[in-house]
């Protein structure tokens, strides 16, 4: 299934530069600083050929899945491992030579490269090997470029010749924000990088005391990691016996723009599958809105849902919660007739629990920064009711119904 990748496996013993870690974390950090200078920047990852005698790369089809990819909108991503660390970088182009020596690290100076990837984006979504080995196991080979397949990655897996053409069963979109604005993922702020083990340990807690681990990995990872920055920030803002009120509401409101995402994640995909080229929407950025007839509309000011990339915001899906007959074409009662579950629950309890808990309203003040009455205890019931303290919780509500989980094996604590 595509879109296709590129996987790559590197020896951190080879590092040459006892400064940094690896050679990942060497070029994550030259990129880095090359990027908050100049956004347009870029640099190089190579693969060194190991063996005068190794099968030469056919260069077109790294090429052509670049092309291929970009031709459906979709980036192309090379992970990249020791097997302890997972990073991922946004590929622009694949070389056999490139132009500008600089953009690289030294390190493969004199060395022989059959293959360079133009790395526009880079970041380390895993630091430790258990981690490490679930994204591996994601990652399969079932494509027209093998004669054969691997069902899974694993550190043992024979008879790879790197780089490895490659697909992502879960097809996360590494390099979409939270507010699918696609700003740079590497100038923002990672906790597996900025915070030792705080973000791990943050990681254990939440899948293990709110949100079961198996629920937790399905949901998209730039959500997750919004989550484990919402949980930083709580503490943050609870630390040391001081309140920082600030601290405390961009903390709540990073956590309803994760049920925000994971609804457009969902309900909203699901809408633009079933029914995206039937449904008009708003070309407004900032917050499109779904149309309900456009035979009396300009339609330079429209465009079909299948085509819109914007997120919906929350009083946009409650709309169409509250009625499902909303648009003349069709019944939302049927188009999600293939999601039952899922429907029901968005219907029967995630609608109410919007409308009654005022999450909407909050969302919107805290969004403009307008003041906020609600008692500190008020916006932790927040963080309660999404992911689950005292509760299932929305979050895994969410997931289970989507993915149809069966609830006895999705216990939270």
């Amino acid at each position: 299934m595509k879109p296709y990748h590129f996987y790559v496996a590197f020896n951190p013993l080879f590092n040459e530069d006892s400064n940094w870690k690896t050679q990942a974390h060497e070029f994550y950090q030259t990129l880095k600083f090359k990027k908050e200078k100049n956004k347009d920047a870029h640099m190089y990852w190579g693969k060194i050929q190991i063996s005068e005698h190794s099968e030469s790369l056919n260069m077109k089809t790294f090429e052509q899945v670049v092309s291929e990819n970009s031709e459906v909108q979709m980036d192309s991503h090379l992970f990249i491992t020791d097997y302890q660390h997972m990073w991922v970088g946004k590929v622009a182009d694949v070389l056999k030579e490139i132009p500008d020596s600089e953009n690289t690290l030294a390190f493969y100076k004199n060395k022989k490269v059959e293959v360079w990837f133009k790395v526009v984006d880079f970041d380390l979504i895993s630091n430790n090997a258990a981690e490490t080995l679930a994204i591996l196991s994601r990652l399969h080979v079932e494509n027209e470029y093998y004669n054969y397949k691997i069902k899974e990655m694993t550190p043992f897996t024979s008879g790879i010749r790197f780089p490895m053409i490659i697909q992502d069963k879960t097809q996360e979109r590494y390099f979409k924000s939270i507010s699918n604005d696609y700003g740079l993922r590497i100038l923002k702020e990672n906790p597996l990088l900025t915070t030792k083990g705080e973000a791990m340990k943050l990681n254990s807690v939440i899948h293990s005391f709110v949100i079961p681990e198996d629920t937790f990995r399905r949901i998209p990872e730039y959500i997750r990691t919004q989550i484990i920055h919402a949980e930083i920030l709580l503490l943050e803002a609870q630390a040391g016996g001081k309140k920082d009120r600030y601290k405390l509401e961009q903390a709540m409101l990073t956590y309803l723009k994760c049920l925000e995402s994971l609804l457009n994640e969902t309900f909203v995909a699901y809408l633009k599958r079933e029914e995206g080229h039937r449904i008009w929407v708003t070309k407004d950025c900032s917050a499109p809105k779904f149309i309900r007839s456009v035979l009396d509309k300009d339609k330079s000011s429209l465009i079909r849902l299948k085509d819109s990339k914007e997120v919906f915001n929350l009083s946009q899906i409650k709309m169409l919660l509250d009625t499902p007959s909303f648009f003349p074409h069709t019944s939302l009662d049927f188009v999600f007739r293939g999601k039952k579950s899922f429907w029901e629950y968005c219907r029967l309890e995630l609608r109410p629990t919007l409308k009654n808990e005022s999450l909407i309203e909050l969302k919107n003040l805290l969004s403009t920064h307008a003041h906020v009455k609600a008692h500190d205890r008020e916006l932790l019931l927040v963080r309660n009711i999404l992911l689950g303290v005292g509760g299932k919780g929305v979050f895994n509500n969410i997931i289970e119904s989507w993915y149809k989980i069966p609830a006895a094996k999705n216990k939270a604590a």
